[in-house]
């Protein structure tokens, strides 16, 4: 499968930290945004659906610790952005939402606005989804702790509160 890192904006925000594109693999969906976007033809205003979606994502290297599990490194709340939405699904959502892979392809067609992107969250325990869209962005990637949870002084993360 050929580098998607080229054709996401911003995708040096999470190369420059993994010095590749990552899989993904068993990333957690922390968080999902979805904005049905603003059309107004009178005012010419054409902002349409935007999905927002941050993850927790890590390196799995080879070495292994004392107890015997293999080291993570890098771990990172990335913040993806998916531009001009169509065709969302979405299945399941639970408490860890971790995915096997995130799949993004750039694909042509003959008719209609080319290229688009068909993205895939490819589901292990949680949420799943698909969705074609026109333009990723890579938002925001910032250094996290291994839970997942904002390290002092990087982001700001929402305070749960209760019902």
């Amino acid at each position: 499968m050929p580098d998607i890192a080229p054709f996401i904006q911003d995708s040096q925000k999470l190369t420059s930290i993994f010095g590749y594109w990552p899989s993904f693999h068993d990333a957690e969906i922390i968080e999902l945004h979805f904005w049905r976007g603003d059309v107004d033809a009178d005012k010419k205003r054409y902002v349409f659906p935007i999905l927002t979606v941050k993850l927790h994502v890590w390196e799995l290297t080879k070495e292994v610790d004392e107890r015997g599990y293999y080291v993570a490194r890098h771990h990172t709340l990335a913040t993806l952005r998916f531009y001009d939405v169509y065709e969302f699904s979405m299945e399941g959502c639970n408490q860890q939402n971790a995915i096997f892979e995130l799949l993004i392809e750039q694909q042509e067609r003959t008719d209609g606005p080319s290229p688009f992107f068909t993205v895939e969250f490819r589901p292990a325990f949680g949420m799943g989804a698909s969705l074609r869209c026109l333009r990723v962005e890579v938002a925001d990637a910032v250094p996290c702790a291994s839970d997942g949870k904002c390290m002092p002084n990087t982001a700001l993360e929402p305070t749960p509160t209760a019902p």
